[in-house]
């Protein structure tokens, strides 16, 4: 079985409507005997001997002796909030004192932030985020998250939220203020990272914390993620790695076991788990040079695109071919991020089930200085194709009279990407600054053309250059990196004279692999020296 916190709560409320079961996990006294000076192990010997012939509604909590980090695995691929680590032979104390250790399985999603909270205890700022998700055209309230805010976050989210304010709720079914509180109601424009605890029956998140905002996501692409068992669409919150296990039917590529090559990941063309490994094996000698040493976000799809798909950017318990790094963020946390070094990594990560990879603009080992400045430019609904890639050709000649010159690749989506080598010379707030004013510039030359604005509404019938990407914990998509859509499509590197004949979606994981047994199109990629200042 597993715990329901929800349940639990209801039951108290109302103990007619579910039957309780206690589960007995320690025995600290017997018949006016103190035991707590016993050992632990001891002490569960006894009890379980008691509870042989119990109730069925009262369980002898079992334990496991040894492989801690394959049950914590399993816990978390189970949906369950954790484990308990128990030293057998500690005596009872009624202290913390690390005999006993909890390890949690933590809940992570990204929501998109409709409002905001103000108590009545303060005059400014933001006492918590009101946050939802889409199901279909609708954003659905989810629940708000007060706990994880800075003082820094609360002052730059007040700040921010000032231009995208709005009288009505962005939800149908919109929360009511509190009674000690004001709700002030905004535009559906930025995504929130949240960790949670659990989704309570009512469809809410239960202790929400903020992690940040991800400029990253379109808050249209914002859906409920569901655990694995509840067959879900684009997320898995728990970010906990699965164990690689052999098979009768496993594989063995580059001296890594491949389990379930059968397994179909793409249903139009078919193209199983075997074929995604092998694809990434055969283009590995490409892909590197843009994908090792640099800090990784990535996407799973254990079970296919059409049911589980989970970003991960933080490495779990047990992750295999992975380098962990720390990486401090603007508030002075740090926290673990990881990165590949070489084909073994690119072969680990597809074994787990990983499609895409996403890149920092920086390398590990100049974390602090990027030199792969990226323009992403991303048609609004509809547009004529010819429109886009001239949009592509203004962009590659903004650039070349700034003296740069750039790379075209597909995105395996709707448009293309204008990729720019550099030196790492420059700081993140200057390269970010630098590309958002490359995008104005397009902007303010062709305004009825092109837009820098993130915001959907001023996208109609334009072009948006997003240059967010390029800002420090930014990512996007890597050379080569299959895409989690259908049609199995790759983001890959083309030679510009074939701008106008590669359709950005144009080329798929058997198409990539006929190109790589070409001309490399970005082949002085690497020996470009130009550099901002």
């Amino acid at each position: 079985g597993r715990t329901d916190f929800q349940a639990l709560q209801n039951c108290m409320k109302n103990p007619q409507v579910k039957n309780l079961t206690y589960i007995v996990f320690d025995l600290l006294a017997l018949d006016g005997t103190d035991l707590r000076g016993h050992r632990l192990i001891d002490r569960k010997e006894t009890l379980a001997a008691m509870l042989q012939d119990a109730p069925k509604n009262l369980h002898y909590s079992q334990h496991v002796r040894g492989n801690g980090r394959e049950n914590f695995h399993v816990a978390c691929e189970a949906g369950m909030e954790g484990i308990i680590g128990k030293k057998a032979d500690s005596i009872y104390s009624p202290t913390r004192n690390g005999d006993w250790i909890k390890l949690k399985c933590e809940k992570r999603q990204e929501f998109v932030i409709g409002g905001y909270t103000l108590s009545d205890k303060k005059t400014s700022g933001v006492s918590s985020l009101l946050l939802g998700i889409y199901e279909g055209e609708k954003l659905i309230y989810a629940g708000r998250a007060g706990t994880g805010l800075t003082e820094r976050d609360r002052k730059e989210l007040e700040k921010t939220f000032k231009s995208i304010k709005r009288m009505e709720p962005p939800f149908p079914l919109a929360p009511k203020p509190r009674s000690n509180e004001k709700i002030t109601w905004l535009e559906p424009e930025l995504v929130a990272e949240i960790k949670f605890a659990e989704w309570t029956e009512d469809n809410l998140l239960r202790q929400a914390s903020f992690k940040g905002l991800r400029q990253d996501k379109d808050p249209r692409d914002i859906k409920k993620e569901k655990a694995d068992d509840e067959i879900q669409p684009q997320s898995s919150a728990i970010e906990v790695e699965e164990p690689m296990k052999a098979n009768d039917n496993s594989v063995i590529i580059e001296g890594i076991t491949i389990s379930n090559p059968d397994k179909l990941i793409f249903a139009d063309p078919e193209v199983t788990k075997g074929d995604v490994v092998r694809y990434y094996a055969k283009v590995a000698e490409r892909m590197l040079p843009y994908v090792s040493h640099r800090v990784l976000s990535i996407v799973r799809c254990p079970k296919g695109i059409s049911q589980t798909c989970f970003y991960k950017k933080h490495p779990g318990p047990g992750s295999k071919g992975i380098v962990t790094i720390p990486v401090s963020s603007s508030d002075g946390e740090t926290e673990d991020y990881f990165y590949i070094e070489n084909i073994a990594g690119l072969i680990a990560e597809a074994q787990m089930g990983t499609l895409e990879f996403h890149t920092w603009g920086s390398r590990v080992d100049e974390l602090e200085k990027p030199d792969m400045m990226v323009f992403d430019l991303d048609p609004d609904e509809g547009m004529d194709l010819n429109r886009v890639r001239q949009g592509v050709r203004d962009m590659k000649n903004i650039l070349a009279e700034l003296s740069l010159s750039s790379y075209l690749k597909t995105s395996g989506g709707k448009g293309y990407h204008v990729v720019v080598p550099l030196q790492p010379a420059v700081s993140w707030d200057m390269f970010h600054d630098f590309a958002r004013r490359v995008a104005q510039v397009m902007e303010q030359k062709w305004p009825d053309l092109y837009t820098s604005n993130v915001r959907k509404a001023k996208r109609a019938d334009k072009i948006f250059i997003d240059w967010i990407r390029n800002g420090r914990g930014a990512t996007s998509i890597a050379p080569y990196s299959i895409r989690a859509r259908k049609g199995a499509t790759v983001s890959m590197p083309i030679a510009w004279d074939e701008l106008d004949t590669v359709a950005p979606d144009g080329v798929n994981m058997a198409e990539a692999i006929r190109r790589i047994g070409g001309n490399d199109p970005w082949k002085d990629f690497f020996s470009n020296k130009q550099q901002l200042k």
